[in-house]
């Protein structure tokens, strides 16, 4: 005689059987919530392949088996965090375009605050950010998937007569990448974002931007 059916595991609050459902209100919010700041901070630490859920589980103060209601796997829940971060690097990177009508004096104002928006993401979690921009094996991706960005947003400005021709978008993408990097890691406390983005501005606007480069003093 057949026994009764396994109930099939659970890989997210969308799976759950109607008896779980309960999970998924304010309680099992809080809860995720919980896993997800324990997953940060575990990551961070000990890398994705030295964490194991257990680990997790215990930072986070929760069962074993209330992990798996949320995430199928050590896997999905790492992969949660980098899609966080890779998504937020995405929409911080298409408010940082230059407009062609962009007007001259108003061009370093505008690069600086893009630096300080970049910024501010790199430091607002920095341990989500040592897992999604530091950390293998998420790094060498989100690298690239950022460099691909900033390189469309920087062939429409070099189209737009904004950043000079002469040197590749690519490299032009590479040196922002390479300000942010090292800026990035800058702790709080030695240097204020905005001060950090002054500087991203001026080294960059003095190097690229066509409108600078031409006010520049020529040598003799």
């Amino acid at each position: 005689m057949a026994g009764k059916p396994l109930m099939p595991a659970v890989t997210s609050c969308e799976g759950v059987m109607e008896q779980a459902t309960s999970q998924c209100g304010p309680r099992g919010q809080a809860t995720k919530e919980r896993l997800r700041r324990a997953s940060i901070r575990v990551f961070a630490l000990k890398g994705f392949h030295d964490t194991k859920v257990s680990d997790i589980v215990a930072e986070a103060g929760v069962s074993q088996p209330a992990f798996y209601i949320y995430f199928a796997s050590k896997e999905a829940a790492y992969e949660a965090l980098v899609r966080e971060f890779r998504t937020a690097l995405r929409e911080a990177t298409q408010q940082c375009l230059l407009m062609p009508d962009t007007a001259p004096e108003a061009l370093y104002g505008k690069v600086r605050a893009s630096f300080e928006l970049a910024l501010n993401l790199l430091g607002r979690d920095r341990d989500l950010t040592k897992i999604g921009f530091y950390q293998v094996p998420a790094s060498q991706v989100t690298r690239q998937q950022f460099l691909g960005w900033i390189v469309s947003n920087m062939m429409q400005e070099q189209r737009s007569g904004i950043l000079r021709t002469d040197i590749p978008a690519t490299h032009q993408a590479r040196l922002v990448i390479g300000l942010l990097d090292q800026m990035g890691q800058i702790p709080e406390q030695d240097a204020a974002s905005e001060d950090l983005a002054g500087i991203c501005a001026r080294m960059f606007c003095d190097a690229l931007a066509t409108q600078f480069i031409a006010s520049m003093p020529q040598p003799d």
